[in-house]
């Protein structure tokens, strides 16, 4: 990975608004994840995963609610979903991320299990939940503290400075 790589991947996570935080089982229920959703600065919707209460390892970058949508129609149709689905978004990442991701959506009831069957899934237009990440887009909301950080110290020094001159 070169310089510049590392550059534009680091600067695309930092221009991520943590909109909202939430917790979830994994699909097998023995361990809980905490996961993130953000938007960018044309309000596209992300998600990642921030931790994981057991061992199983994960990649923390953000995964873009337009690519699953993309990765899920491009998905045989006579095929249910699964964690597969999302391994062409991840390749090069831990394994666990897109089971872990598919968890998320199906806290977020953008996913379903299907009946008895506990690893497949069928997808759910998000109406509902786009909605909700409307609301919080539209409220404002960052719930990342280092970015709040940032810009109360931002309106502070330019308070600062308007005293000054």
């Amino acid at each position: 990975m070169t310089n510049t790589t590392k550059l534009k991947a680091s600067i695309e996570t930092t221009q991520k608004r943590i909109i909202k935080k939430d917790t979830c089982p994994t699909l097998s229920g023995k361990e809980t994840l905490t996961y993130h959703i953000g938007c960018d600065e044309d309000n596209a919707i992300y998600f990642r995963i921030k931790a994981n209460s057991g061992n199983g390892f994960f990649n923390k970058d953000w995964l873009s609610l337009a690519d699953m949508q993309k990765a899920f129609g491009d998905w045989p149709v006579d095929s249910s979903i699964t964690s597969f689905t999302l391994w062409s978004l991840l390749k090069g990442k831990s394994s666990n991320t897109s089971a872990f991701i598919l968890a998320a959506l199906k806290h977020e009831g953008i996913v379903a299990t299907l009946k008895g069957k506990r690893r497949n899934h069928e997808y759910i237009e998000p109406v509902k939940f786009l909605a909700e990440m409307d609301k919080l887009i539209d409220a404002g909301v960052n719930l990342d503290p280092d970015k709040a950080t940032l810009k109360s110290s931002l309106k502070a020094t330019t308070k600062r400075t308007k005293k000054s001159a």
